[in-house]
C-alpha cells in the first residue's frame, strides 16, 4: 500500500469504521487505532513510529505529531504488522543474543548514559524500545526471508557480469572480520581468552555478545579507523585487544584471511552473485509489499488519529 492510498484510506475511514472518542481511562497500549486483516494496530504503536521517526527526540509531550509524520507513522505500523506476519508464517525467529547485541550497537553511540537519556527525554520507556527493537529485528529477517524467496541469479548471469568487469590485475589479501561487543573491559577480557582458545563466547551471566557481527570483508586500504590498526598482523581466528568505546568495549576477531590472488570465476562468484542479487531482492520486496498491503483489510480510525494529531497544537 503506497502512502498516498493510506492517506486516502485514513480520509475515508468513517465510511469503514464507526469511530469514536477513545476513554481517557484507557492506555495508549489499549487504544486500537487502525486494524490490519483483524491484527490491531494500538496508538503506543503510533507513537513509538513516530518518536523512531524523529530520532526519540523531541518527545510528542514537547511537539505534537504533524498530519504528515501521523500518515508515515501510520503506513509504517500497517507494513510493519503485514511483514511480521508473514515472518511467523515462515517461521522467522531471533537468534539468541541478536537483541543485545542491536542494544549494545545502540549504546555505542551514546556517552554512558547517554542512550537512557535520550529515551527519557522523547518519553519512551526502556522496556518500550527494546521491545521496539527487539520487533524491527524481526521485520528485517522477515523482510529477508521474503526478498530471498522472490530473487534468484544464474550462473550465466554470473559468469556474464565477470568477463563483463574483469580486471586482470591481482585481487589484494582480505581479512573477513567479526566484532563482539561487551558492557565491560574485564567481560571482554574474560570472552577474549575463550575466542583465542577456541570456546565459543556464552554461557556466563555477562556474556551478551554471544554470535557477534560479521563485518565483512577487508583490504589493507579499506580498513575503517573504529578497528585496531594491527588487525592484518593477527592470524585465523586470531582476537584482537580489547577495544573501548563510549559505554562498550569490543572485540574484534579474524575469521578468515585471504592471500592475494588472481581474479577467477571461482574466487569472484560469490560477490558478484551477491552484487546481482541485492537490488533483486529489495526490489522482490517492494512488489510483494505493496501486494500484501493491497489485498490486506485495512481500517483505520481516522478521528483518533486526528485527535492525535491536534492533542499539542
Amino acid at each position: 500500500m503506497t502512502p498516498g492510498r493510506i492517506a486516502l484510506v485514513a480520509a475515508s475511514a468513517a465510511l469503514l469504521w464507526a469511530c469514536s472518542p477513545a476513554p481517557s481511562n484507557r492506555s495508549d497500549a489499549e487504544v486500537v487505532v487502525a486494524e490490519v486483516d483483524g491484527a490491531p494496530v494500538v496508538l503506543k504503536d503510533v507513537k513509538n513510529e513516530i518518536l523512531s521517526m524523529r530520532g526519540y527526540t523531541p518527545s510528542l509531550e514537547a511537539r505534537g505529531p504533524s498530519r504528515g509524520e501521523v500518515s508515515e507513522a501510520v503506513r509504517r505500523a500497517i507494513e510493519r504488522t503485514v511483514v511480521l506476519r508473514e515472518g511467523r508464517r515462515r517461521g522467522v525467529t531471533l537468534p539468541a543474543g541478536a537483541l543485545e547485541e542491536e542494544v549494545m550497537r545502540f549504546r555505542a553511540d551514546f556517552p554512558p548514559g547517554g542512550l537512557e537519556k535520550a529515551l527519557l527525554q522523547a518519553g519512551m520507556e526502556p522496556d518500550a524500545w527494546r521491545e521496539q527493537l527487539r520487533r524491527s529485528l524481526l521485520y528485517r529477517r522477515s523482510a529477508d526471508a521474503i526478498a530471498a524467496a522472490g530473487a534468484t541469479v544464474t550462473p550465466q548471469e554470473v559468469e556474464a557480469a565477470f568477463r563483463k568487469e574483469r580486471n586482470p590485475a591481482t585481487v589484494p589479501e582480505r581479512i573477513r572480520v567479526r566484532q563482539y561487543l561487551f558492557d565491560s573491559a574485564e567481560r571482554a577480557a574474560v570472552a577474549r581468552a575463550k575466542l583465542q582458545a577456541g570456546r565459543p563466547v556464552g554461557g556466563d551471566a555477562g556474556d551478551r555478545s554471544v554470535e557477534g557481527v560479521d563485518l565483512g570483508f577487508f583490504r589493507r586500504d579499506e580498513l575503517p579507523p573504529e578497528l585496531p590498526a594491527g588487525m592484518f598482523d593477527l592470524p585465523e581466528g586470531g582476537v584482537s585487544e580489547p577495544v573501548p568505546g563510549e559505554g562498550v568495549t569490543s572485540l574484534f576477531q579474524v575469521t578468515r584471511r585471504e592471500a592475494a590472488r588472481a581474479q577467477t570465476l571461482r574466487s569472484e562468484e560469490t560477490r558478484i552473485r551477491e552484487s546481482i542479487l541485492a537490488p533483486r531482492r529489495e526490489a522482490a520486496f517492494r512488489r510483494w509489499l505493496a501486494q500484501a498491503t493491497a489485498g490486506a483489510r485495512v481500517k483505520v480510525n481516522a478521528e483518533l488519529l486526528q485527535k492525535l494529531v491536534e492533542e499539542k497544537r
